[in-house]
């Protein structure tokens, strides 16, 4: 005889299974695109390279994305600033001239920052 567990009336074991399939499936995320406004580039980069994703990693993304950064600026304290530009805008993209900042500690990204 098979005995099924619940709890309250409801079967315990389906809902598992369906929670840890809804847990597997991660949403696909939209092709990145730039906004249109510097105030913006933070929260959008933020989805796709999210905090505390490895320094070289999140450099990556931002070279298979058109942006070439410079090696990082030295400094005094394990924060390190490593300056990404547009290398492959368009002419008349707006953004173009953007600097983007990524601030890495502990060879970690912690931070992100567009200047036009």
């Amino acid at each position: 005889m098979s005995r099924q567990l619940s709890y309250k009336g409801y079967d315990v074991i389906p809902r598992t299974y369906v929670l840890l399939l809804l847990a597997a499936c991660a949403p696909e995320l939209p092709p990145f695109a730039m906004p249109k406004h510097a105030e913006d580039v933070r929260a959008r980069l933020l989805v796709y390279i999210p905090e505390g994703r490895d320094i070289a990693s999140a450099r990556g993304w931002m070279r298979d994305h058109g942006f070439a950064c410079d090696p990082p600026l030295p400094s005094a304290t394990d924060a390190h600033a490593h300056v990404c530009h547009a290398a492959d805008a368009p002419p008349d993209a707006g953004w173009r001239k953007w600097t983007i900042v990524l601030y890495e500690r502990r060879g970690r990204l912690a931070d992100v920052q567009a200047r036009p």
